[in-house]
């Protein structure tokens, strides 16, 4: 009897040994199968983020393997003109860049990055820079040099006036001071207005003491972070163009993930023109109404106002392609042409 209890004790504690072993082998199994990735923005948290944290958790759905993101917002780990470095050098794996903070090392980039007026929605402005990376060479090649695998393009939304002084017309923007930047502040000189070069951290208070009119910026930002909508009351419902932002992972990251992870990136990367505008859009057409109910007067321009944007548009994009070439940007008009092309073949 006593031998029968000791046979029985002994097959109780090789089970109970086996099932360790199990869970051991399973937590290990599941330990390698999470993935750890660092994400970072040199700009605070925005909706330019909203569909990348979008697309890894989508990615990690799809592929049944576990991504876990570590984020940093801010500049934590790098400012703007140093963003491409340090994701090519794993200071962290993926986020978004302003190619025209970096001009030098991704110049052909800087199209899509910075021209204003040419991409009426996020969708044809996103997937133009798609086409650009994919047909030509070059523009491909400074991602690479930079140890860097584009997985998308996500972007900004259509920038657009609030200001203090009522804006009904293109008319009504003659000497209308107003805070923006880049080729846009080339585009609102053409336009008649006077642009002005300050921090946007400081719109708010410049708007308060009528050091400008008004700002050229996305709405959201307009109405929550910069909370510019709490002293400028009107709204221009002006389309001076999407920009687009390439996301980007470390290329050594890359090729190190699960080939089930690449290839769900891959697949998921060429719908992500459209989840981009659709992600970024809601947010902010959300936000005009949420301007509009905090008594916000919204001006639509007229059908002569956007022909004379288009024209403009012509004037800007001449604008950029020659400053490149002055560069010795060799191939800056091929690529302005291959992204204004492709966005004339995909209107919406």
């Amino acid at each position: 009897m006593k031998q029968k209890k000791m046979t029985t004790l002994f097959k109780c504690t090789g089970c109970l040994i086996l099932l360790s072993m199990v869970f051991v082998l399973f937590a290990n199994m599941s330990e390698a199968q999470t993935i750890k990735l660092k994400y970072g923005s040199y700009a605070p948290q925005s909706v330019i983020d909203d569909p990348i944290l979008w697309y890894i958790n989508e990615v990690s759905k799809r592929s049944g393997v576990k991504i876990n993101v570590e984020t940093y917002f801010g500049g934590t780990l790098a400012k703007p003109m140093d963003c491409l470095d340090a994701i090519g050098k794993g200071v962290y794996d993926i986020g978004w860049i302003s190619s025209v903070f970096t001009p030098a090392k991704n110049p052909l980039a800087v199209i899509p990055n910075a021209t204003p007026l040419v991409a009426p929605t996020l969708y044809n402005a996103s997937k133009a820079a798609d086409v650009l990376l994919q047909t030509l060479p070059a523009a491909a090649e400074e991602f690479k040099k930079a140890n860097l695998k584009v997985l998308f393009h996500t972007g900004v939304w259509n920038y657009k006036l609030i200001s203090t002084k009522p804006v009904k017309s293109l008319e009504d923007i003659k000497g209308l001071k107003v805070r923006t930047f880049g080729y846009l502040s080339k585009a609102w000189a053409e336009l008649g207005g006077v642009p002005v070069s300050i921090p946007i951290s400081e719109t708010y208070d410049a708007l308060q003491k009528g050091t400008i009119d008004g700002a050229l910026t996305q709405p959201v930002p307009m109405y929550k972070s910069l909370r510019l909508s709490e002293i400028a009351k009107n709204y221009f419902n002006i389309d001076l163009g999407c920009l687009a932002a390439p996301v980007v992972m470390n290329s050594d990251t890359y090729k190190k993930l699960p080939e089930v992870v690449r290839k769900e990136m891959q697949n998921l990367g060429n719908d992500m023109p459209r989840m981009v505008d659709q992600i970024v859009g809601k947010l902010e057409l959300e936000a005009i109404k949420n301007m509009e109910k905090a008594g916000v007067r919204i001006y639509e321009p007229s059908a002569t106002d956007k022909a004379r944007i288009r024209e403009v548009t012509k004037l800007v994009s001449k604008m950029v392609v020659d400053d490149l070439l002055s560069k010795n940007v060799s191939k800056a008009q091929e690529a302005m042409d291959i992204y204004i092309n492709t966005i004339d073949k995909y209107p919406r």
